[in-house]
């Protein structure tokens, strides 16, 4: 019998083999070599996941232990009593000096002592150490004014936002560009590197939080590399702005970097939580393309007894999926749970009969990058507060929110279109165990996972080799290496009015210097002008209008995974014009579900012209086609939203918009105007002031029910202002909104 079955059996062992236990685990932790420490680590987490077996009258032993190893989070919540004096020092050492409901663990007080000392500081950590913990410290401690922290979604951004609630007092906190700084007290700047480019007249940054660094190295195809490369250049340009850059994973960087910046590399595998591992993958039977059959992964999901998150390479697979095995538990006879708000928002709101709202039912969630904040960020607090056990999820789960469970199932090896790698499969298998709640997680392999390989983070910011223009010329001329040096001048060499422009618009340089010919050329030519130049929102013409811009830009600022998803013009011109008419993403897939039923009764219906089919009509005779075709139109709608309608296509309005007014200037031509075109679509069609209630994830349903009735009283309020009025009266405000809206405002604000 080995140590980990030994463990799961501790309370029948006789006390010769307790002891001998206890030696071996104690000797391992004592030893070394830090992989055998972390076995010993290992181990013992284990003892704790069986603390309630373990007899009382050995527990002190193990307690001593226990704190040995700097275990301080759960000797807090399992009330362990520790009898030594200088153990209990050691405890009261490790309690937060800033926030008073929390005790760290002895690494995580360890880098909380090196950040606070104003230490430049690159961790990598595994995702169970609790790194996130360290940035609410930071501003607990209040030792820094100005903090700018950088996270790769606004899901992520929007809970930290939440976490900071209790420090509003000694700071504002700025979600949005048109907020302005606060100079009464300190500032939290929670953005996108989108955003911080685009942030004006920004104070000088003390502190600069960078949550998944990785993603400042091109080398993972993400297409915002770029962007978080020249955001991190523009704020550390204040030689006393410090770091703090954190991810999971990460063996080294690039070299010079921590140099450069005088900074420490704090790598860690330290952990509190124990991953098990369980090999499936040669024992489950495959469809063709290799995906695992819906029987033997249902099989694996009716096994489990605790939350389980299942991997899936896509929005696309995920949906399907966790579509299937709802249909699956329903044929079971699942009782339903109705009890989950969600459900009720989505029949009443939808229009459509879209199978999410069966999943609920079913304890079942999905978390992909495509669907409306307020639906993700409910489902995720849905599977925290365990009203679901299942949350089928894309990669976003990797960097998109902080959750995790018992089990994750790894039943894809892609992501999209391209091989998990092991940086990527370390990290999903990470979500396995969640601190303080399951010291014990297991990953079920359905897919062979890949080869173990160092994972190393270039920064193209510092490096330079390789590096794209649009961030080499936001580098200060004495950094730039030689071998840029002559593209370098080139571009010193242009216009001062033009420069600014290039780089404000943060795409491919080189790109944007080859638009100007083929945008000049068409402002001289009277017969194309009016393709260029326009600014009416009800231009008769806006459709080509849209073509003819997203033909200009699609293969030119499309890069990384878009690539790879990019869509015809047409009919991105398309949705966009049906965006602008009906301001209504609900309405949109009300309209494309129609077009699906008229198109399948012409093919299969004889003179189905000749009647006149209600949607609910269609849904009664052909339920199983209505909700496929829902399915689908949800699907595709909110992707678009998501991906292109909230930054893409506002980008490249704004791109072109600035680049024909500069060329109209130089020629001394009247310019076209469409840049509010481009402030509406990604604000939604609502005004600057309200924007900011979607930005913290509440339903655009809600969002109207309160315009509706106190719209009047928010008119020349600041955003601030709104948030205020809406918190100050927000029980008059309840008794317009529904179950799920209340608790989306309740959450949010």
């Amino acid at each position: 019998m080995d140590f980990f079955q030994q463990i799961d059996n501790i309370a029948l062992l006789e006390p010769a083999a307790h002891f001998e236990l206890f030696r071996s685990i104690s000797n391992a932790l004592n030893s070394k070599d830090s992989g055998i420490q972390a076995v010993g680590r290992n181990h013992l987490i284990k003892v704790i996941d069986v603390w309630e077996d373990v007899p009382s009258t050995l527990k002190p032993m193990w307690e001593d232990l226990i704190e040995a190893v700097g275990f301080y989070p759960y000797i807090e919540k399992y009330k362990m009593t520790l009898t030594d004096l200088d153990a209990r020092i050691r405890q009261e050492y490790h309690r937060s000096e800033y926030i008073f409901d929390k005790t760290l663990h002895s690494k995580q007080k360890e880098l909380s002592d090196l950040i606070l000392s104003k230490q430049n500081v690159v961790v990598s950590a595994p995702t169970s150490f609790g790194k996130s913990l360290l940035i609410e410290e930071i501003v607990a401690s209040g030792i820094y004014t100005n903090i700018v922290i950088i996270q790769p979604t606004l899901a992520l951004l929007d809970e930290t936002r939440i976490k900071l609630k209790r420090y509003f007092d000694q700071y504002k906190v700025i979600v949005r560009t048109s907020q302005s700084a606060s100079t009464e007290k300190g500032n939290i700047f929670l953005l996108t590197a989108e955003r911080v480019l685009e942030y004006p007249d920004m104070p000088d940054i003390e502190l600069l939080i960078i949550d998944e660094f990785y993603k400042l190295s091109k080398q993972r195809e993400d297409n915002r590399a770029n962007i978080l490369n020249i955001a991190f250049l523009r704020l550390m340009k204040n030689p006393s702005c410090r770091f703090y850059l954190l991810g999971p994973n990460i063996d080294n960087i690039s070299p010079g970097f921590l140099e450069k910046y005088n900074a420490v590399f704090y790598k860690t595998d330290y952990s509190l939580v124990y991953t098990e591992t369980e090999n499936l993958y040669d024992t489950v039977k495959k469809k063709p393309g290799g995906k695992v059959s819906y029987e033997d992964i249902f099989a694996v999901l009716d096994a489990t007894e605790d939350q389980s998150l299942i991997f899936c390479s896509s929005p696309s697979t995920a949906r399907k999926l966790a579509f299937a095995y709802s249909n699956h538990l329903e044929a079971q006879g699942n009782e339903q749970n109705t009890d989950i708000p969600l459900i009720q928002w989505i029949n009443e709101n939808l229009g459509v009969e879209w199978s999410l709202a069966h999943c609920l039912s079913n304890g079942i969630g999905i978390h992909d990058g495509s669907m409306p904040k307020h639906i993700t960020v409910s489902t995720i607090k849905y599977f925290n507060d365990q009203k679901l056990k299942f949350l089928f999820c894309t990669n976003t789960i990797i960097e998109g929110v902080n959750t995790s469970a018992k089990n994750v199932i790894y039943y894809d090896s892609k992501i999209g279109t391209r091989d998990v790698d092991y940086f990527d499969y370390a990290n999903i298998r990470g979500r396995a165990g969640r601190l303080m709640e399951h010291c014990v997680g297991r990953v079920i392999n359905l897919k062979k996972p890949p080869q173990a390989k160092e994972m190393s983070v270039d920064i193209p910011a510092y490096t330079q080799n390789p590096i794209d223009d649009e961030v080499l010329v936001n580098i200060e001329k004495a950094e730039v290496k030689p071998f840029n040096m002559e593209w370098y001048q080139r571009f010193e060499n242009l216009p001062e009015e033009l420069k600014i422009i290039l780089k404000r618009n943060a795409v491919s340089i080189k790109d944007q210097l080859e638009l100007l010919p083929i945008i000049r050329a068409m402002l001289i030519d009277p017969h194309r002008r009016g393709d260029i130049v326009w600014s009416e929102l009800r231009d008769r013409n806006l459709y080509n209008h849209l073509c003819i811009i997203f033909d200009l830009v699609k293969d030119r600022f499309v890069e990384g995974n878009d690539k790879n998803v990019l869509i015809s013009t047409k009919w991105m011109a398309t949705q966009t014009v049906s965006y602008i008419y009906s301001k209504n993403i609900c309405q949109m897939i009300v309209e494309r579900v129609a077009y699906r039923a008229k198109e399948y009764l012409k093919k299969n219906v004889p003179n189905s012209a000749d009647m006149h089919f209600s949607s609910q009509q269609f849904l009664m005779e052909y339920p199983e086609m209505a909700r496929q075709f829902a399915d689908e139109a949800v699907e595709t709608i909110f992707k678009f939203q998501k991906n292109w309608l909230q930054y893409k296509i506002p980008k490249w309005l704004n791109v072109v918009d600035s680049l024909q007014k500069y060329i109209a200037a130089e020629l001394g031509m009247e310019a076209g105007d469409y840049s509010f075109i481009a402030e509406a679509i990604e604000n939604e069609f609502t005004a600057a002031n309200i924007q900011i209630l979607t930005e913290f994830g509440i339903p655009s349903s809600a969002i109207r029910k309160i315009l509706d009735r106190y719209g009047h009283h928010l008119k020349g309020l600041t955003e601030d202002q709104v948030v205020a009025a809406i918190i100050r009266n927000r029980e008059l405000i309840n008794r317009c909104l529904s179950v799920y809206e209340i608790e989306a405002l309740e959450r949010c604000l």
